[in-house]
């Protein structure tokens, strides 16, 4: 690697990347992840290396384990939730089995949980991140797609590649979501000018926007690959449905995978009604961990008071260690460690049953509704 660190500085972190480092950051992830950037990418630095949110650890003088740490907000009914995204997590081939990335991990998540997010999204599933008590969650349905899948018809909305210039349509259409990221126009512009392996399609119903989706494809696939999968959608459902048949011809594929989080019951209820079979699953690539329940919850209190008649309400506590989550409602109490209490929360297969006036609470709130993370991959 490209810089020179000597003495006391040959072994740091976890400590923020300096910005003298980008050259050092990419190096890193070419020996970490070379084989997928491919051989145009592998030759320059890749466009997604990043200062911002990047954390390392140095050996023996050089950056040898990285994680990008970034913060975003749900909305989720219109309640405000802080949470933090973590990605690009990686050690160099010389430095791994030594713990780096576990301890690099566990710290982000303390920085995260004094930074004020109540929940942690990470962008994978592998057992790094089962270690830190991450799970399995947000229930989602999926179907596959094909041409002829869903009947053609006259006069239905038709879909075309996203442009600059659709970026305050396709806002909109995410703003009007109940339970979506809370966002600043760039990232719209900067989606709608192309991204890589993710591509946005919008669908038109008499010159309007009236839906769009952002089609991806799977990592080491090749770009004429006939295959994608929806990891952002927005706007009318019945439009969206309608327009499928389009968007296959459109993007030139001969199948689509739709991935949407169950909370979606129109969505679930327009699929189903147009004769395709839904199966179910949990929050494609990623795994989550409850960072801090009690703020969370105090967050959530509006969306905690709509579905609880409020003496319900009142009575419930969340309290949370290093090790566990405690639910109580009066004399009932459930203890949890994070993985399972983070699958109670948010919906997963690890999330265990739970019975007597305790349990009518938590299942009238659990889980929380949770969106694709669709352009805030991170």
């Amino acid at each position: 690697m490209r810089s020179e660190v000597h003495g006391e500085r040959a072994n740091e972190g976890p400590r923020p990347a300096r910005r003298e480092e980008l050259d050092d950051l990419a190096d890193l992830m070419v020996a970490c992840f070379g084989g997928a950037l491919g051989p145009r990418r592998r030759r320059r630095r890749p466009r997604w290396i990043q200062r911002s949110g990047a954390w390392v650890i140095a050996r023996d003088g050089r950056l040898v384990s990285h994680i990008r740490l970034v913060y975003n907000f749900l909305s989720i009914y219109g309640c405000r939730v802080k949470i933090a995204s973590i990605g690009g997590v990686c050690t160099h081939p010389d430095y791994r089995n030594h713990g780096l990335a576990s301890l690099l991990l566990e710290h982000c998540a303390v920085v995260a949980r004094e930074a004020g997010a109540s929940l942690l999204l990470i962008s994978g599933r592998r057992g790094l991140y089962r270690r830190a008590m991450a799970v399995d969650a947000v229930p989602i349905f999926r179907t596959r797609i094909g041409r002829g899948s869903i009947e053609t018809r006259n006069g239905a909305p038709r879909a075309r590649p996203g442009r600059p210039e659709d970026w305050a349509a396709c806002a909109r259409l995410y703003q009007a979501e109940p339970v979506r990221f809370v966002r600043v126009a760039e990232v719209f512009a900067r989606a709608l000018g192309g991204h890589g392996h993710r591509m946005p399609w919008v669908i038109e119903s008499r010159g309007d926007v009236v839906a769009y989706v952002v089609l991806a494809r799977d990592w080491g696939h090749p770009p004429e690959s006939r295959e994608r999968w929806v990891s952002e959608y927005a706007g009318v459902r019945g439009a969206l449905v309608a327009g499928i048949p389009s968007l296959l011809e459109a993007a030139n594929v001969d199948e689509i995978e739709f991935r949407a989080p169950q909370c979606d019951r129109e969505l679930d209820y327009l699929l189903g009604n147009a004769g395709l079979r839904l199966g179910e699953g949990t929050l494609w690539e990623h795994t989550i961990r409850l960072l801090d329940l009690p703020l969370l919850m105090r967050r959530l209190r509006p969306y905690t008071v709509a579905r609880l008649p409020r003496e319900a309400a009142r009575a419930l506590a969340f309290e949370q260690t290093a090790e566990q989550c405690m639910f109580t409602r009066g004399e009932d109490a459930l203890g949890l460690d994070i993985g399972k209490a983070t699958a109670l929360v948010l919906g997963g297969p690890e999330a265990p049953r739970v019975g007597a006036e305790l349990g009518e609470s938590l299942n009238a709130l659990f889980p929380i509704p949770f969106p694709l993370p669709g352009m805030n991959y991170v």
